[in-house]
């Protein structure tokens, strides 16, 4: 299922197609338990989502990086937050690859970190109307053979998401933010060696809760 530059790396997993996907069996994932009615704290401290930074620090670290035309399709655009001392790494999208973004997950973007293997990618893939997005996440998560540590699921920034952290070979850690705009699902990642991955893990929920659609 993935391709070179693709959310995932490919040394990590297997390709698998998208339709295989979307007919596995989703009971292996445990339901989502109801949210509260008003929501105080995170419900993992591995995965903030609340008060993650200061206003202060808000404005003196991070900016609002935005992407109009990514694979030069306004329709594909999107902006988010990320640390003034991060890099966008050149990515070229083939046509033909485009043309098919029913049947792959397409990267958009990537945005590396300071330290080795440290970066947040984005990537969408065409869905059907009648494809939910909590079933799309989770068979997506499944076909992968990832290890879910936890999940949720709720609102960010009024935009309803399937949230999930993962364990893959090579002892990395992934956070998932997956998000339905129109017939596309977008996937936000946050990745990490595993040992790294506290470290950084505000910056990656900073930029799931920051993502917006043009």
């Amino acid at each position: 299922m993935m391709s070179a530059g693709s959310l995932i790396k490919a040394r990590l997993l297997k390709r698998i197609s998208l339709w295989s996907l979307i007919i596995i069996t989703l009971g292996t994932i445990a339901p989502t338990p109801a949210a509260p009615a008003q929501k105080t704290e995170d419900n993992f401290p591995d995965m903030p989502t609340l008060n993650i930074f200061t206003t202060e620090e808000l404005q003196r670290d991070f900016f609002r990086m935005q992407f109009a035309k990514p694979a030069d399709r306004p329709d594909l655009g999107f902006l988010l937050a990320i640390p003034k001392t991060w890099d966008e790494a050149p990515m070229t999208i083939p046509l033909d690859k485009l043309k098919h973004d029913d049947e792959s997950t397409i990267p958009l973007a990537l945005l590396k970190g300071p330290e080795k293997d440290v970066q947040i990618e984005i990537a969408y893939c065409r869905v059907p109307e009648t494809v939910q997005l909590e079933e799309w996440a989770r068979a997506y998560l499944e076909g992968n053979s990832l290890e879910v540590i936890h999940f949720q699921t709720g609102d960010f920034s009024g935009r309803q998401v399937f949230d999930a952290l993962l364990k893959a070979p090579e002892d990395f850690k992934f956070r998932l933010t997956f998000s339905r705009h129109g017939d596309k699902i977008y996937i936000v990642c946050g990745s990490a060696p595993a040992s790294l991955y506290e470290k950084y893990m505000k910056i990656f929920g900073l930029a799931v809760l920051s993502f917006c659609k043009l």
